[in-house]
């Protein structure tokens, strides 16, 4: 067994072969024990769960808990906090009472035949140890047994079984940043809802209170997944980059969520400016600026999108339709001076008219007010990188009229002495 492999003795494969030594003390304590004899716990406490299972009848889910202590003794490193060590399975009792009565339900499951309830069972552990960072090991193996036993239950059955544990694995491993092996398994559990009939498909829920329609749980997982993809592939060849965005896109249709649909648009259109497609960026845009308004509660989104359609119109040429849409921005995020949607656009719209900016001193100085503000909402907000560069713009547009008469005075004061020079400089302001 390696620290990679699926534990799968007890509830999925007979348990020969792999125990030999605990198996052989543990069948010559149990018919000598009585429930008095556990209870004052005269053997060690995880043997004592044990015992009591296997004097159940709950075989597989004795020899099951031994398997996972016998794993987590070997592949879950130890640590100095006493905090952490006192809940390892072999020293936790409420863990393993919890796992005691929680394998022996399952088992029942599995007994009665009844495989969905018993996989409900085994998806339920898996759930209740996800918060608990020190047992992700253990979230793990019951994602993966729950997966196995879908193998048991009737075909109409073992399609929501699947997808259920696919889409709680999934949003598991999403938590752990493992996005690639999510979205497989995302997939294969949106493939397998598709062949589904319909009119069954669309009753099948998540298992949260207020829990959404499966389906549409599952595309937005692989929206998430699919779009971290493409974050982490950012210096990867486009086509790689871009299949990743595809897909998100692709599932973010399929959600029919104004919000998720919005953040694909803009990230698709996104891609789509960086590879020069401004025209093809310009309809996503749009898309995404609808979805946002739809929505009603998204308004920094809207800003962020409208803010990108001004500048594929800055980078097609067309001023009028880019003057428009920073006005529109500019009425959006007018009632909040202070927030960092204002600061984005005053930022934005100062890159964007610059050059025209030049050619008007009043329109620079309008120009310039507006970096110092932008620089200030984003230093509140504690944007180093967005501060510093309003800052440095507003430097540079400030002292770029001296360049001119820098660059002239210059060389005639080195062809003197470094006394006209340092005059020159000083003339200057540099």
């Amino acid at each position: 067994m390696s620290s990679d492999s699926l534990v799968r003795p007890g509830l999925t494969t007979p348990f020969t072969g792999s125990l030999p030594e605990i198996k052989l003390r543990l069948r010559k304590k149990v018919p000598k024990l009585t429930a008095n004899d556990v209870r004052r716990a005269r053997i060690p406490y995880y043997e004592a769960i044990a015992s009591e299972l296997y004097e159940a009848g709950y075989v597989h889910a004795a020899f099951l808990l031994l398997h996972l202590i016998e794993y987590e003794d070997g592949y879950v490193g130890r640590t100095s906090y006493a905090a952490v060590e006192s809940r390892r399975l072999r020293n936790d009792e409420q863990l393993l009472n919890y796992l005691g009565d929680a394998l022996a339900a399952a088992e029942g499951w599995k007994t009665r035949q009844q495989y969905e309830r018993e996989v409900a069972e085994l998806l339920a552990i898996a759930r209740h140890f996800g918060p608990d960072p020190e047992k992700r090991w253990l979230v793990g193996q019951f994602f993966r047994i729950a997966l196995d036993r879908c193998a048991e239950c009737s075909p109409r059955e073992r399609v929501r079984a699947q997808s259920m544990v696919r889409y709680y694995y999934g949003k598991f491993l999403i938590d752990q940043r493992q996005h690639l092996e999510a979205m497989k398994l995302l997939e294969q559990a949106d493939g397998d809802l598709e062949h589904a009939c319909p009119g069954v498909r669309d009753g099948w829920s998540t298992l949260e209170e207020d829990g959404e329609p499966l389906a549409i749980a599952i595309n937005t997982l692989l929206f998430v997944s699919n779009r971290s993809l493409a974050e982490e592939m950012a210096n990867s060849p486009t086509w790689m980059v871009e299949q990743y965005i595809r897909d998100a896109h692709k599932a973010a249709l399929k959600t029919r969520k104004a919000s998720i649909m919005a953040q694909s648009y803009q990230a698709y259109g996104e891609f789509l400016c960086a590879k020069g497609c401004l025209e093809e960026s310009l309809e996503m845009y749009r898309n995404a600026l609808q979805q946002a308004e739809l929505d009603g509660e998204l308004p920094d989104l809207a800003v962020s999108v409208a803010l990108a359609q001004a500048k594929s119109y800055h980078l097609l040429g067309q001023t009028v339709k880019r003057e428009a849409m920073l006005a529109r921005v500019d009425r959006m995020t007018k009632p909040t001076e202070n927030s960092l949607s204002r600061g984005h656009y005053l930022l934005t719209a100062a890159t964007l008219q610059q050059q025209d900016a030049k050619e008007d001193p009043l329109k620079m100085t309008a120009l310039l007010q507006s970096l110092q503000q932008a620089a200030s909402v984003f230093e509140q907000f504690r944007q180093r990188d967005k501060s510093l560069e309003a800052r440095c713009l507003e430097g540079l547009l400030r002292a770029e009229p001296l360049f001119t008469e820098y660059a002239t005075l210059v060389p005639a004061a080195i062809s003197t002495s470094d006394e006209a020079l340092y005059r020159v400089i000083d003339q200057v302001g540099f």
